[in-house]
């Protein structure tokens, strides 16, 4: 299976393949953005050091560059890389010979203004492109949108209306660059709100408007570039868009999977980064602290392990721990291991073997952190409400669970829990409901230890209020009113001994890609409608027989009937797998992105899911509670004061800077197409002319 990492990296070298000649090896100068997605694509930086001399940061005081040598510049289009190019090439020392400019993904008009008053810059300029690298792979699977900030208040929170247009353009910017870059023109379908859901805020009409212009720049792309979509034998992909409001018990619920239960549980983890720290005995016996990131790239047993269960990876580390003892018997006296924790110090002090000690060791520490807070605050005994409640109320027999008012009640009680645990079952206690009055929520506050008094209690109550923004009223106005009605999409299982009890919830992005993997005719189409008309070999199916076919509902790994991810298989897949790509708007949860993964490994298809940014539940309800929160205290991304002179030492000997000659080059766009043109008619003739020449380089495809 091919996939996203896989691809974009390719994609970068390629890019510096394509500049490379064969006298000058070149500098390659990058930003922060660029930053990141290199450290998502490359495990080792040196693998870029075959195509280029060196990588710098273009605003590192430490960039010396060389004269002789000519350099890429990979980064965004900003008022700040523009000054800081242009100040490379205005020193009385010049940094470079000449520049190959690769912008990311967009060179706004008003940029390209910019971009042509630079007197040094454009007289050094080689060629100038635009290209495919709007989106993040974050894993294998899952991609992340560049550049959008806080993405529930940009898009639901009533002072941020003005930043929607803009989330929406760089959301289908990167919609569009993944399906370049993985050569698909896919059928789109959207989710639409419900007539309640629209009423409480317009802005569940997102996923329709994203739909709709994404399809427009994906038709307007096929239509300028005759090699797109690529020829393949590939049957058509399938894109779905919705948002976050469309499942709301997924960011609140506990999930027992190692990767999200780790982030939703650890305070060691940096989630911005993806590192781990933790201490773990050396050779010496003593105790050290270390780091290491959580990331595909880096370690293959989180890549197999981070959407177990829980019980599931500790047991297959128990069984690397084994292999690893039995490839070393003469170094282990198996007469002192006794327990796990024995084998643990044993890989410990075994030599030569660093890495695997490293990574069993931290996956161990881990997991028993893990283990430890889930014992503390008896996750796993009060998942049963919280399986119940996001089931439609049944319990694991598949039965309708009478007096769930009075579960609730007695799981509240239980001072073990977090406050913050308890507030995520009443939030589910209230979704199953169809919302509950104020007065019935102060009673639930009161009963965990939050009332009036507490300094907690309004944040929690605006919590709950704040749930109108992402269309559901969970707070009622009156006890007769009836309750608020969402056609919910996710799913549960039940009369299944092969899956754990505190896993039997299937978030909507599951059971949706389910259906439209297995026959997209059982996903209604008044409710995920076709942005064009519905597909004719769509129209042709046999209805009849495509319900007949396999069920869609995802496996346990306890089923005897699929073999655990470790275990070794000889089959296959044949041709080229179909694929499906799912995006979240508002930001998606650590289940989720898992349940796409379990239902490509199901159904044997390619699926890849993105989103803006990824939510622990602790994170979400924070960023729930800011939806009322004034602009200015939010402190978004886009309302900090813009950087755009380049920093002190890339100037200090810079010539005072002239009035720009008349023959200066510029660039211009045309729109919609926004390729880089130049309009040479009605100059001068050797205006014209210089222009003209330049404009050979200054391409944007």
């Amino acid at each position: 299976m091919s996939n996203l990492v896989e691809l974009q990296r390719n994609f970068i070298i390629n890019i510096l393949k394509e500049v490379r000649t064969e006298h000058n090896i070149k500098f390659l100068v990058i930003d922060d953005v660029v930053d990141q997605l290199i450290d998502s694509l490359f495990a080792d930086r040196n693998d870029l050091l075959t195509y280029v001399t060196a990588v710098d940061r273009i605003d590192s005081p430490k960039r010396k560059g060389q004269s002789s040598v000519e350099v890429i510049y990979l980064l965004k289009a900003t008022k700040f890389n523009i000054n800081c190019m242009d100040a490379d090439f205005g020193n009385h020392s010049i940094k470079y010979k000449r520049a190959h400019i690769r912008f990311l993904s967009e060179f706004p008009r008003n940029l390209v203004d910019h971009f042509n008053k630079r007197r040094y810059l454009t007289s050094n300029v080689a060629d100038l492109k635009v290209i495919n690298c709007a989106f993040t792979p974050k894993e294998y699977q899952y991609f992340e949108t560049l550049g959008i900030d806080k993405p529930l208040q940009i898009f639901y929170n009533p002072t941020c209306k003005d930043l929607v247009d803009i989330g929406i353009y760089k959301t289908v910017q990167s919609l569009l660059n993944v399906c370049i870059i993985t050569g698909e023109y896919p059928i789109v379908r959207y989710s639409e709100p419900t007539a309640e859901e629209y009423a409480l805020n317009e802005a569940t009409l997102l996923p329709k408007r994203v739909a709709m212009a994404f399809q427009q720049e994906l038709d307007d792309y096929a239509r300028d570039h005759n090699d797109f979509p690529p020829e393949n034998s590939r049957p058509r992909a399938i894109m779905v868009i919705t948002d976050r409001v469309l499942d709301l018990f997924s960011p609140v619920l506990h999930d027992f999977s190692y990767q999200a239960l780790a982030y939703d549980i650890s305070k060691n983890i940096d989630r911005r980064t993806d590192t781990y720290s933790y201490k773990v005995e050396n050779e010496t016996g003593v105790m050290e602290p270390k780091t290491s990131r959580l990331s595909d790239l880096l370690d293959p047993d989180w890549v197999t392990m981070k959407h177990f269960h829980i019980v599931d990876a500790s047991e297959y580390l128990t069984s690397k721990v084994n292999e690893l003892i039995a490839k070393n018997p003469l170094l282990v006296d198996r007469a002192n291991v006794k327990d796990t924790s024995d084998l643990l110090n044993v890989v410990a002090h075994l030599k030569d073997f660093d890495e695997e000690r490293r990574r069993i060791a931290l996956h161990r520490t881990l997991l028993d952190e893990c283990f430890e807070h889930s014992k503390t605050c008896k996750l796993a005994e009060h998942a049963e409400i919280e399986q119940i409640l996001a089931g439609y109320g049944t319990d694991f027999d598949g039965e309708k669970c009478k007096h769930i008012s009075e579960k609730l009640i007695e799981h509240l009680s239980d001072t073990s829990s977090a406050v913050t645990d308890r507030v995520r079952y009443i939030i589910e206690y209230a979704l199953y409901r169809g919302g509950i009055i104020d007065f019935d929520f102060i009673k639930l506050l009161a009963f965990i230890g939050v009332d009036k008094s507490n300094s907690w209690f309004k944040h929690f109550m605006q919590l709950f209020k704040n749930f109108n923004y992402l269309g559901f009223k969970l707070v009622k106005d009156k006890p007769k009113d009836k309750p608020f009605q969402k056609e919910w999409t996710h799913d549960t299982i039940v009369n299944d001994s092969t899956i754990y009890q505190t896993s039997r919830y299937i978030p909507s992005v599951g059971n949706i890609l389910g259906k439209v993997i297995t026959n997209p005719l059982l996903l209604k189409e008044e409710q995920f409608p076709y942005v064009k008309d519905k597909p004719i070999e769509l129209l042709e199916a046999d209805v009849a027989d495509s319900l007949n076919t396999k069920s869609t509902q995802p496996t346990s790994l306890r089923n005897p009937r699929h073999k655990a991810a470790w275990a070794k298989t000889t089959t296959q897949p044949k041709g080229n797998r179909q694929r499906f790509f799912y995006y979240v708007i508002g930001g998606i949860t650590y289940s989720e992105i898992k349940a796409c993964y379990d239902q490509s490994k199901l159904n044997n298809k390619d699926v890849f899911v993105g989103s803006d940014s990824i939510w622990t539940p602790l994170q979400f309800m924070a960023n729930v509670e800011d939806l009322t929160k004034p602009r200015e205290l939010l402190r978004l991304r886009e309302d900090a004061p813009v950087r755009e002179e380049p920093p002190e030492f890339l100037t200090a000997s810079n010539p005072p800077i002239a009035t720009a000659p008349k023959h200066i080059h510029t660039v211009s766009i045309s729109q919609p197409s926004r390729k880089v043109e130049r309009d040479t008619t009605n100059k001068e003739p050797e205006v014209a002319k210089k222009q003209s020449k330049l404009s050979r380089f200054l391409k944007r495809k």
